[in-house]
């Protein structure tokens, strides 16, 4: 019962705390919070402690799949919406994540899965990069509904991940854990609000946290069962944030 309260209490402050941030200081800002394991670290941390260490370890490989077919979802889009509506190309975005996180998951490879994000990683910050930036952005009308709805949707998909996770199996739950919950309304609100430039700001930092969420990942399988499941999960979002702000730092200029 105290994980239970714990996923409602921690979840939505976090959303909370990422959508202000996004307001108050851009959408690179946002995006790198919202790209840094924050769902998917609180996802496997959860699967841990009510599944065991096996489960999470077990729903490692499907969750690397998962961040490469995020990225290629925010490819995805980034490119469609050059030619369709914003909600065409959120929708198709959608399916095509499933397709990608299946097809990974189901018939590729661990390695495959980290090729594919590294390779994708590239791409969004060269392509996100080349996208127009006007000089100003338009100050924008936030409605007061927006950050409560992100708040509830973060928090149903972890609720309904981690409830079912027994029944989904480890690599299924895995492959959910990367659902970029936070990103997602972030990024279609930037677009919607401040066109292509802050879209494109959001999957830039979007895409430099994935780096921090691989590692994420990696020291997962590497050092649950010799440190356990808190002290792993702390130091690898310690190095998920570190790297983070190292990589954002050496592309500011760019």
């Amino acid at each position: 019962m105290t994980l239970f309260y714990l996923k409602l209490a921690i979840t939505p402050l976090l959303m909370w705390a990422i959508s202000l941030a996004s307001r108050r200081w851009g959408g690179l800002l946002g995006g790198l919070l919202a790209g840094m394991p924050i769902t998917s670290g609180l996802v496997m941390t959860f699967l841990s402690l009510e599944q065991g260490t096996d489960f999470a370890l077990n729903a490692v490989p499907g969750a690397l799949g998962g961040l490469a077919a995020v990225l290629a979802t925010y490819a995805f889009y980034l490119y469609a919406t050059r030619s369709l509506a914003i909600g065409a190309a959120a929708g198709l975005a959608i399916v095509f994540y499933g397709l990608v996180a299946y097809v990974l998951t189901h018939w590729g490879h661990l390695y495959v899965s980290i090729g594919v994000a590294l390779g994708l990683i590239v791409l969004l910050i060269i392509a996100s990069g080349r996208e127009p930036k006007p000089e100003t952005l338009a100050r924008v009308r936030h409605r007061y509904w927006e950050i409560p709805l992100r708040m509830v949707s973060a928090t149903a998909l972890l609720m309904i991940t981690t409830h079912l996770a027994a029944w989904l199996g480890p690599q299924t739950s895995g492959m959910l854990a990367p659902i970029p919950v936070i990103a997602w309304p972030l990024m279609v609100f930037a677009h919607v609000q401040n066109g292509r430039a802050g879209m494109a700001a959001m999957v830039r930092g979007n895409a430099i946290g994935a780096v921090g969420v691989l590692a994420f990942y990696l020291m997962l399988s590497g050092l649950m069962k010799a440190l356990g499941v808190i002290p792993t999960i702390v130091l690898a979002m310690g190095t998920a944030v570190a790297l983070t702000v190292v990589l954002a730092g050496l592309l500011r200029g760019r």
